[in-house]
């Protein structure tokens, strides 16, 4: 397949033998690479985005250096991993998101993997029979995965300085997902009540600063690995382009036309009136 080593082009990684290292590294560069987005959502109407083909997908990214959410994020990366030798399983933790379920290749050890995830979750978490394992995120934030009653079944919590930031997700391993069970969920995401259509959403890792990169509506927050943090409001949207282009490194992001469709829905109020961009070429 030739899209194999287009993608691995894409994320700078060569390719070798499926092994737990060499998921670890593919997870990190992707990371690095494709952003969490929904800008692309907002600007390209249609749930055959979501779903596209992986040729489309690197294709959009050149083109746009869009990303994706959650579905479109761990898709793609489950395609490549399944070319690569990897056996990939989708999860459906908390009934609305999807991650993956990895097997280590050495040993059949079962790993939660999400690159399509806000979190800055950047290496495989290991899942384990009968016991909670804790695994250090970034910056003082964790993930707790919680082994159930009944085998298989786990309960995914975030923390960060061991206060718990998110609602639990509870999965299980044994529940083998196909993509059209994801149908529902991806419809309901371009409901005009639903959070990504009415926000705009950015996050990025940057691997050479070590550092998480986060844009939600006007609020620009960088986290570095040392635990600092500096928070911002941008208050203009020439400010907020800009930060797309030098901060996020993202300058062919479509931004003006997802930010038109969020102030013509009165999503997004600047204090000073403005016209429309009039698209993206």
């Amino acid at each position: 397949m030739d899209w194999v080593q287009d993608y691995l082009q894409v994320l700078g990684t060569p390719h070798k033998k499926a092994s737990t290292p060499y998921l670890k590294n593919l997870m990190n560069a992707h990371r690095h690479v494709f952003p969490f987005e929904n800008v692309g959502k907002l600007t390209f109407n249609g749930e055959a985005f979501v779903t596209a083909d992986v040729e489309s997908f690197l294709w959009r990214h050149r083109r746009y250096h869009t990303g994706g959410t959650c579905i479109t994020l761990n898709l793609q990366f489950s395609r490549l991993l399944d070319a690569l030798g990897f056996q990939v399983f989708f999860l459906k933790p908390g009934g609305d998101h999807m991650a993956l379920l990895v097997r280590a290749p050495e040993s059949g050890q079962p790993f939660y993997v999400d690159v399509g995830t806000p979190v800055p979750l950047l290496t495989p978490l290991p899942l384990s029979k009968h016991k909670q394992t804790r695994v250090p995120l970034f910056a003082g934030e964790k993930v707790i995965l919680m082994a159930g009653e009944k085998e298989g079944e786990y309960t995914y919590i975030r923390t960060i300085a061991d206060r718990i930031v998110d609602r639990k997700w509870g999965f299980s391993i044994d529940h083998r997902y196909q993509l059209h069970d994801f149908q529902d969920l991806i419809h309901r995401s371009y409901e005009p009540s639903a959070p990504y259509m009415q926000q705009l959403r950015c996050e990025k890792w940057c691997a050479r600063k070590r550092r998480m990169l986060s844009l939600k509506n006007k609020e620009l927050t960088i986290r570095t690995h040392t635990g600092g943090k500096i928070k911002r409001e941008l208050k203009t949207r020439a400010e907020l382009l800009e930060a797309l282009v030098s901060t996020f490194s993202l300058p062919k992001l479509p931004a003006e036309t997802a930010l038109d469709k969020l102030e013509e829905n009165g999503h997004l109020p600047w204090k000073e009136a403005r016209s429309l961009s009039g698209g993206f070429q």
